[in-house]
C-alpha cells in the first residue's frame, strides 16, 4: 500500500484555465482536463492505496459522485477545501477540516499536520512534524521558502506536483518525506520560522 497527497484538481471548474495557465497550456478543453488529470492520477494508484485529498475536488457538488467513481483508490480521505461543499462526505472515507496523522516511513515515523491553505505554524512544529496543504496552486512555495527556510511544509496540489516532476498526478508519502528531509520525530526543539 502507498499513501498518497493531492489536492486542487477542481473538476469540472472552468474558471481554472484562468487562474492556471500550465492548465490552459496542457489542455484543451475542460472535458479534457478532467479526463486527463483523472487518467493520470490513476495511472500510479492502486485500489488498495490511501489518497490524502486536501481540498478542492470538483466545481459542481452534483458532479462528485461521478469524479469519485472514477478515482481508482478505495481510501479517499478528504480535507475540505473552499470549493467543497459538505456533501462531497458522503463520497469519502473521512471528511475533515484538517487532518493530523503519524506515518511510518523509510526515514522513520513522521507527523503530517494536513489542512486545506498554508500555515507558517502548526502543531509539533518544533519537534519535526511536516505541514501538507493546497490551494495555493504552488504560487507562493518560493516566497515560503523564502521566509521560513528549511521549512518542512509544502503545496501538494497537482499544479505544484506538474511543476516539481513534469507530471499531473498525486505526491507519495516517501516523496514528500526525501523532498522536505522529514521522517524522525524530535523530543530537541526546532526553531520556527522567526525564531534565531
Amino acid at each position: 500500500m502507498t499513501v498518497w497527497f493531492s489536492a486542487d484538481w477542481h473538476l469540472g471548474h472552468a474558471g481554472i484555465f484562468t487562474h492556471q495557465a500550465e492548465r490552459a497550456a496542457a489542455f484543451e478543453c475542460l472535458d479534457d482536463m478532467d479526463a486527463q488529470i483523472l487518467d493520470r492520477v490513476n495511472s500510479v494508484l492502486r485500489p488498495g492505496d490511501e489518497l490524502f485529498f486536501l481540498g478542492d475536488f470538483a466545481w459542481q457538488a452534483s458532479r462528485y459522485g461521478h469524479y469519485r467513481q472514477r478515482v481508482r483508490v478505495r481510501k479517499f480521505n478528504v480535507v475540505r477545501g473552499n470549493h467543497d461543499s459538505s456533501s462531497l462526505a458522503r463520497h469519502c472515507s473521512l471528511f475533515k477540516d484538517m487532518l493530523l496523522r503519524k506515518f511510518q516511513t523509510s526515514r522513520g515515523r513522521v507527523k503530517i499536520h494536513m489542512l486545506h491553505c498554508p500555515m507558517l505554524s502548526w502543531y509539533g512544529l518544533h519537534h519535526g512534524s511536516v505541514h501538507l496543504y493546497g490551494h495555493s496552486h504552488g504560487r507562493y512555495e518560493a516566497q515560503l521558502d523564502e521566509i521560513f527556510p528549511g521549512r518542512r511544509a509544502m503545496d501538494v496540489g497537482i499544479d505544484n506536483v506538474f511543476r516539481l516532476t513534469g507530471m499531473w498526478r498525486p505526491i507519495s508519502l516517501e516523496e514528500v518525506v526525501y523532498r522536505l528531509n522529514a521522517g524522525e520525530e524530535t523530543e530537541e526543539r526546532v526553531p520556527g520560522p522567526f525564531e534565531d
